[in-house]
């Protein structure tokens, strides 16, 4: 995508994220009738790709929304914190920030482990909390009707990528490689394996690992080349940290299927580290950023010209819809009313949010169905390849 011009310049208008030890407030409390916003971010362990990424999409839309005079007409303030990646973390910063910053909504949360364990502890207090990194289907079940979710689900996207793969490459049998550490990589397992016997594909076998990080696949790469028949995929139910160890090793293995994974392999890490051996990796996402669309590139721009850098991958848009969905939310349904639960109940009445990612309905769960990106990596870079909205069998409805 060629970079627009994007005329005038921001000066900062919220507070920046800040370190595990304290958070930082623009000027102002609750008291002075401004909005605060909780951030709650993996920035450091192994989830720092995706959580920086979203951290930052959300700040920019922070900036552009204060300095156009705010929601409803009410500057807000930011508090962020940094969970580590840890779970014990993400607990006790979230209370921090309902108890001691009180924070009117907080986004971010991590991966489902953290989301869940967060979003517990903010259902005690009525507090709003939208997900944008985890895609796990049964968030709000586990959680209760405060959890929102800014992405799709994982059964949406493992059908997706299911779909695309049988019926568009044609390809019929995968074998399955699962981290088992955590909510996401298990439900985008199963959710894959479901969506594609149903279609009329077989699964030859399944390799799990319970280590974050792992950087020895030779187990699983010896029980794929010893199967009776060589499998059409390999599916990837993993984190970056892993992918591109895992496709050097296999391709080097002599292992040629065709390798599909969800939106934990989208990073531009991934092909700056494997190579050649993550060329034709596909992989499900939630926005191409090269797409001919108005609003995709103005925020494109924004971000270059506001971090000198490219977005790493799609939870940069995701954290920059959230903050104007919650902007939508209140301006359009709160009624001038700015506690969390009026805020909750602002986001959960939604229906015709437009993002950069897609559509945001809330009508029938707290999880939106949107549109799924296929893309793949190819000589270094990220390509789209299609969209597909798949539909669900009975048994993959959450």
């Amino acid at each position: 995508m060629s970079v627009l011009k994007r005329f005038g310049s921001a000066a900062l208008a919220l507070a920046l994220t800040a370190a595990l030890s304290g958070g930082v407030m623009a000027e102002g409390t609750e008291d002075d009738g401004v909005l605060t916003a909780g951030g709650l971010w993996c920035l450091t362990g192994f989830m720092d790709s995706y959580e920086v990424a979203g951290s930052k999409g959300f700040e920019l839309a922070l900036e552009e929304i204060n300095e156009a005079g705010g929601i409803d007409g009410q500057q807000v303030n930011y508090v962020s914190y940094d969970t580590e990646s840890e779970l014990a973390n993400a607990t006790a910063l979230i209370t921090k920030l309902i108890e001691q910053d009180k924070a009117d909504f907080v986004v971010g949360m991590g991966d489902p482990n953290s989301a869940i364990a967060a979003g517990t502890v903010a259902q005690e207090y009525g507090v709003p909390t939208l997900a944008t990194t985890s895609t796990l289907p049964y968030t709000q079940e586990r959680v209760g009707d405060t959890a929102f979710l800014v992405p799709y689900g994982d059964n949406v996207q493992a059908a997706a990528t299911a779909d695309y793969a049988y019926n568009e490459l044609g390809l019929k049998t995968a074998y399955v490689v699962t981290n088992s550490t955590d909510e996401f990589t298990l439900a985008l397992s199963k959710y894959f394996q479901l969506h594609f016997t149903h279609l009329g594909g077989e699964i030859l076998g399944e390799s799990t690992y319970d280590d974050n990080g792992l950087t020895d696949f030779s187990a699983s790469a010896q029980k794929i080349l010893a199967l009776d028949e060589a499998p059409d995929i390999v599916f990837l139910a993993c984190f970056t940290d892993e992918a591109p160890i895992m496709l050097k090793q296999y391709r080097e293995a002599g292992i040629e299927a065709v390798a599909i994974s969800g939106d934990g392999l989208d990073d531009l890490s991934v092909p700056e580290i494997a190579g050649a051996a993550s060329d034709d990796t596909y992989f499900s996402t939630h926005i191409f950023y090269d797409m001919d669309n108005e609003k995709i590139a103005a925020f494109y721009n924004a971000y270059v010209e506001k971090y000198d850098e490219e977005p790493q991958n799609a939870f940069t848009a995701i954290g920059y819809d959230a903050a104007y969905l919650v902007k939508y939310a209140i301006e359009n349904y709160a009624n001038g009313d700015y506690s969390p639960a009026s805020i909750r109940d602002a986001i959960a009445q939604v229906t015709d949010f437009e993002g950069i990612t897609g559509t945001i309905d809330y009508s029938a769960s707290n999880i939106p169905t949107k549109t799924v990106y296929i893309n793949k990596f190819k000589d270094g870079v990220t390509e789209g390849v299609t969209t597909v909205v798949p539909e669900l069998f009975e048994d993959e409805i959450e």
